[in-house]
């Protein structure tokens, strides 16, 4: 989708971090903006701000695990702009335990960080198939979709089918002739809020949660960084986004590994 200008991008996970990335660097590039999000005094204060900037920008309060809720976002996307050529299904929790961990910390992750995706892509892409132009869908995986971090292994599932189901969804693109494209982010560190995001679990009190960040990481990118790879991405309908190209070079090396029988390669982030 060469030509951005006048259309419309959706982004869930707006109102921060890389959704909000997105928002600033695309409305910057033209587009309209339709922020989905479940933090309401957040997404306010993002719509205020992209609106001082000039944006076309409209908001909904969406819980992504919810698929009639994406649905009614969807219904109002298209209400206020009258159609969506970007989607971006970009809202993302994790929490940290081990793989025999908490039964309610890994559904609490796989709703959001899977069944989000799939229910963006759900409510949004037979509307964008049957308006017949193009169009283009950007998933957000993770590096921990490609390899296997230790700690965060509800994350590291989530992420993995969000990679894979991105692919299963450009074949199935290509053996249509569709116009519509796809990508899959699958950034490092970069600098969001993702590390107090149970800020946002069901029956959490926000303001017990730390608002632990990456200060300092040496890897450490901005979300407008990582929305202007995305947005080139967009244009020049790339599939794989890796903003760190060091974890495209360990994907490789775990998938030597597989060919040789070795043991798998373990992530290594730039501190």
């Amino acid at each position: 989708m060469e030509n951005v200008d006048g259309r419309v991008a959706v982004i869930t996970g707006g109102a921060s971090g890389i959704g909000l990335g997105f928002a600033r660097t695309f409305g910057a590039a033209g587009m309209k903006i339709m922020l989905g999000d479940i933090e309401e005094a957040s997404l306010a204060t993002a719509a205020a701000e992209l609106s001082g900037s000039g944006y076309d920008v409209g908001t909904f309060v969406v819980d992504v695990t919810d698929a009639a809720a994406v649905d009614a976002f969807a219904d109002a996307t298209y209400a206020q702009f009258g159609g969506a050529h970007l989607l971006c299904n970009n809202a993302g929790v994790v929490e940290r335990h081990d793989v025999w961990g908490s039964l309610e910390d890994w559904k609490w992750v796989i709703d959001v960080d899977m069944w989000g995706v799939i229910h963006g892509m759900h409510s949004f892409i037979p509307r964008m198939r049957e308006a017949g132009g193009p169009g283009h869908i950007v998933n957000t995986a993770s590096t921990a979709g490609l390899l296997g971090f230790p700690g965060i292994s509800s994350y590291v599932a989530a992420k993995h089918a969000v990679v894979g189901m991105s692919q299963s969804l450009f074949h199935e693109f290509a053996m249509e002739g569709s116009p519509l494209g796809v990508s899959v982010l699958c950034p490092g560190v970069v600098d969001t809020q993702i590390n107090s995001s149970t800020r946002n679990r069901p029956g959490v009190d926000p303001s017990t949660v730390d608002d632990n960040k990456f200060e300092g990481w040496q890897e450490l990118l901005t979300p407008e960084q990582v929305a202007e790879v995305v947005l080139a991405a967009v244009r020049e309908r790339q599939f794989w986004i890796l903003p760190h190209e060091h974890y495209g070079e360990q994907a490789l090396a775990n998938a030597q590994g597989r060919i040789e029988k070795s043991d798998p390669v373990m992530p290594r982030v730039n501190r």
